[in-house]
């Protein structure tokens, strides 16, 4: 039940999916995540991890802001990728008319403007939404070629996973999302996992 969900060298079409690390990736950027694409083209490709966090939380990015977290949940800041740490992108449910505002798939929207980040802490909208710092960026026909050497399984959309799940969680979950039970999954190196 590996799915590549129809996926070929040179069709793009992964914006909206999840991709889950294989066991065994030993770059520590990208060791045991799960990414969210935002974008998939002839260019390449732009995600976020989703299941890191970064060294500071909400309260530090938004003060230099003159902003105050405002919002129900854990003010935890995403490590998105190791690329443009300097860079805020936003995941968030709510149709917003805001220049920066890119709908992804099905509500679901990623956005870069500070007047989101304000709407989404400070009106009352309690709308789900993610905050990272930094991407993940490959280059044209990286990705393919990394989806070819199997170093990715590929998933739907799990909105739980997305934005509910505890970050410790995701990995195992998206892979469960799979039905495939991530004990079962072999390192290359090592064997199974345990």
């Amino acid at each position: 039940m590996i799915s590549r969900q129809g996926i070929t060298p040179g069709v793009y079409g992964l914006a909206g999916k999840f991709l889950i690390s294989m066991p065994g990736l030993e770059d520590p950027n990208f060791e045991k995540t799960v990414l969210f694409v935002c974008t998939h083209n002839k260019s390449g490709a732009l995600g976020l991890v989703i299941n890191q966090s970064y060294a500071a939380d909400m309260t530090e990015i938004l003060t230099p802001l003159g902003m105050e977290w405002g919002r129900p949940e854990e003010p935890i800041v995403h490590q998105g990728g190791p690329v443009a740490l300097d860079r805020g992108f936003m995941l968030y449910e709510t149709d917003l008319d805001y220049p920066g505002h890119v709908r992804i798939c099905d509500q679901i929207y990623l956005g870069t403007n500070p007047d989101i980040l304000r709407h989404m802490v400070q009106s009352g909208d309690h709308g789900r939404f993610f905050f990272a710092l930094g991407y993940s960026g490959w280059a044209s026909g990286q990705l393919e070629e990394e989806l070819r050497d199997n170093v990715w399984l590929v998933s739907s959309l799990d909105r739980q996973i997305l934005f509910d799940v505890p970050l410790v969680s995701r990995w195992d979950l998206a892979i469960r999302h799979l039905g495939i039970d991530p004990s079962r999954l072999v390192e290359p190196r090592r064997g199974l996992i345990h």
